[in-house]
This record gives structure tokens, C-alpha cells and sequence, in this order.
């Protein structure tokens, strides 16, 4: 018995698949530049979510964080620079406590919970950038 397929066989809508093959051809160092790019916004997004202290948004955006630094970033981050420090690993962990602290706050309505985890996370990553960020552009001279 012979199958033949005619049409797509994928499940994925079109753009999804372009999208895909898109990234596929993108440099790892791209796509954790888009990655830390897509942090930022979101980092932003949760910076006044908290001002205004929409817990649904705080929730939405502080598991997108973990998602995309703890997640993505890091990993994209090992890959692309093998032998990385433990001290980055740590920071890393550090990040990945806090958004999960900042998370469980939005369960409880905890301002002064979700304040200070915010602030942990930010201190994260601006020790992150500060050694990281640092050590990228020398190796780049």
C-alpha cells in the first residue's frame, strides 16, 4: 500500500512554520539578542503592573520573565558561551526565586512581598549584566 501526500503536512499554521524556519537560520547570538530584547519589554510591562498593582497582569507578566530569562535566556546564555561560571548559574537561580516568589504574592495580594521580589529580580539582572554584559564586550575587542 502506497501513502501519497498532497497539501501540507504540517499542523502549524503557516506563519508559525516561516517563522520557525526563520529562526532556524538566525545565529544563536541573535536570537538571544531578540530574547533579552522581548525581556526588557516585559520587564517594563511588569515594572507598571506592579505600579498599579493589577495582580492578573503582575501574574502574566512575571511568568513570561521566568519563561524568557529563566528559561530561554539563560540556556541561549550556556550555549553560546560554554564554561560559563557558577556565579552566573547562581544569578540565574537567583532570578528564576524571585519571579516565583513574585508569582505566589499575586495568589495572596501581597504588595510588600511582590515589591521586594521585584526588586530582587531586578538586582539579579543588573548583576548579571554588569559581569556578563562586561565580559561579551571585551571578548568582542
Amino acid at each position: 500500500m502506497t501513502v501519497i501526500l498532497v497539501g501540507p503536512v504540517s499542523c502549524k499554521k503557516p506563519e508559525e512554520a516561516e517563522v520557525e524556519e526563520i529562526q532556524a537560520y538566525m545565529s544563536e547570538e541573535e536570537t538571544l539578542g531578540q530574547a533579552m530584547k522581548k525581556t526588557s519589554r516585559d520587564t517594563r510591562r511588569l515594572a507598571r503592573a506592579i505600579e498599579s498593582k493589577d495582580w492578573i497582569e503582575i501574574e502574566m507578566w512575571a511568568n513570561e520573565l521566568k519563561q524568557g530569562i529563566g528559561v530561554s535566556c539563560v540556556n541561549l546564555y550556556i550555549k553560546n558561551h560554554p564554561g560559563v561560571s557558577a556565579e552566573f548559574i547562581i544569578l540565574g537561580d537567583r532570578f528564576y526565586n524571585a519571579t516565583n516568589r513574585l508569582i505566589l504574592s499575586c495568589k495572596e495580594r501581597d504588595a510588600e512581598i511582590a515589591d521586594a521580589q521585584f526588586g530582587k529580580m531586578i538586582k539579579s539582572c543588573d548583576a548579571c549584566h554588569e559581569g556578563y554584559k562586561k565580559k561579551d564586550n571585551e571578548s568582542d575587542e
